[in-house]
């Protein structure tokens, strides 16, 4: 389990994160919400451990994240960011190989992971093209693609996935499948995952636990049907908003208006 106590974070003068307490959990699914500027991607730096000048703990498995190696911490957790770039050329296949870093799989095990990664992103068709020709949305299913080959292939019994917008640049399809293939994993190999989220309705329908900072703190935190609510919405994001049951999708549906 990540564990976050008393987090605070100064920048200059000003106070980013605020006395931060959160728990991100196996066979769990935490998105962080919130306004922008509100903190939210700067919690989730320190959490990864690219954030260091705060005060406070971040623990993870019972030891502080600053104990771990580079290589350990990457057998343990994978970090998908919102922007990724890179200085020289690749073909996608060689970003994707990337996240084998940690790993000490054989050549025939990466090809069975790589078979399986491919596969359910779409990108076998496409893994020799140069990175720097795909278009933003293909970037962002790479990035995940990378992230997913580093959980696939490490051996820790438990793994962590921090997404820092996962569905950007993403079509409304590729959004909801990515998502469904995370909220997967999360039952089927037990991931912990800590994201942010911006789509509410998204947050609802693929959340178990909701953080919604405001002003770098946690104002609002628990199970995602009962922190998000109207109330909490209006206070948070200066909107209004109701549920509305689906007789098609048989579901709720989160809906927004001014």
């Amino acid at each position: 389990m990540y564990k976050i106590k008393n987090l605070s974070l100064e920048i200059g003068k000003k106070n980013i994160l605020k006395n931060i307490n959160l728990e991100i959990k196996e066979s769990n699914f935490l998105t962080i919400l919130g306004a922008n500027a509100c903190g939210k991607t700067t919690l989730l730096r320190a959490i990864n451990g690219n954030i260091t000048n705060y005060k406070g703990q971040i623990h993870l498995e019972d030891k502080d994240i600053s104990s771990y190696s580079p290589r350990h911490l990457a057998s343990k957790r994978a970090v998908l960011s919102q922007a990724f770039s890179f200085s020289y050329s690749f073909k996608l296949c060689e970003v994707v190989e990337l996240g084998f870093f940690a790993s000490e799989l054989n050549k025939y095990e990466k090809d069975k992971v790589l078979e399986i990664i491919y596969d359910r992103l779409e990108l076998f068709e496409i893994k020799n093209m140069p990175y720097q020709a795909l278009s933003g949305g293909q970037k962002q299913k790479v990035q995940l693609a990378r992230i997913l080959v580093q959980i696939y292939a490490s051996n820790q019994k438990q793994k962590y996935l921090l997404l820092d917008e996962p569905t950007l640049n993403l079509d409304v399809h590729y959004q909801y499948k990515i998502l469904d293939l995370v909220k997967e994993l999360v039952q089927d190999l037990g991931l912990g995952v800590c994201a942010v989220l911006h789509d509410l309705n998204q947050a609802f329908l693929y959340s178990d636990e909701i953080a919604m900072i405001k002003d770098g703190k946690i104002k609002y935190f628990g199970k995602a049907k009962e922190v998000l609510n109207p109330c909490n919405i209006f206070e948070i994001f200066r909107i209004k908003s109701d549920f509305v049951y689906s007789k098609n999708l048989k579901k709720d549906i989160l809906v927004l208006a001014s």
